[in-house]
């Protein structure tokens, strides 16, 4: 897939996620990492079964050049991946312990049509939490494109599992070497160096830039921390 080739080129890079900005200036806070060099804004939608977030329609409201990273941590991720793909996602990450059927939802990603660009298709993408092996994923590893590991899941609280983020790297390389690899998950300033060293394509991060106080200090130091700034 050409897509995955071109986002390939851009990593090591940020997924900033954008629930943590000033909703009330949205527009400036979004020009704000455009102009520092973000490519990827990251989307975390749930649906009331752990938290409750944003849809589609505030998916499709956003303008911008950057890419549309759309995490699915709902049940039944499937019941939403048409409305995502319509709404401007480039790509589709979900929860493969809510999903009814993994291998079908990833079909069902494959098949859809980017709203953004025809041509270049949308990314399929499996989260997991963080005590969810890596081998659960194998028989339908060869149709994906992007896996998340997270750091702090819905029932792990306050706790984090940065800890064991390497070995799952190193487990996910074993298995497909060119797969791309996110990491969310209490990611902070203070931490990202050692973040980045555990090798991952994409750091996810939200609260870490839009603090109040210096967002675009901190989305530089994000960026410079994973050896990309395009400003």
């Amino acid at each position: 897939m050409r897509f995955l080739g071109e986002l390939k080129q851009k990593v090591p890079t940020v997924s900033v996620g954008v629930l943590t900005a000033d909703m009330m200036n949205l527009d400036t806070e979004l020009e704000l990492l455009e102009s520092v060099g973000v490519k990827l804004l990251h989307f975390d939608i749930m649906d009331g079964q752990f938290w409750l977030t944003v849809g589609p329609s505030f998916v499709k409201s956003l303008r911008t050049p950057m890419l549309k990273d759309v995490h699915l941590l709902t049940v039944k991720p499937e019941d939403h991946i048409e409305a995502f793909a319509k709404a401007g996602a480039d790509m589709i990450t979900f929860a493969v312990e809510t999903c009814g059927d993994v291998a079908q939802t990833l079909r069902q990603i494959g098949q859809m049509q980017n709203a953004n660009d025809p041509e270049r298709g949308i990314l399929r993408g499996l989260s997991l939490n963080p005590e969810t092996p890596v081998n659960v994923i194998k028989p339908v590893i060869d149709n994906v494109d992007i896996v998340l590991l997270l750091a702090v899941g819905p029932d792990t609280g306050r706790q984090n599992f940065l800890s064991e983020i390497p070995n799952k790297i190193a487990e996910l390389k074993a298995i497909k070497e060119d797969i791309l690899i996110f990491v969310d998950g209490a990611i902070k300033t203070n931490n990202i160096a050692e973040v980045v060293a555990m090798g991952p394509d994409v750091v996810v991060t939200g609260s870490a830039v839009f603090d109040g106080k210096s967002p675009r200090e901190n989305a530089r130091f994000m960026l410079e921390a994973v050896g990309k700034n395009n400003e």
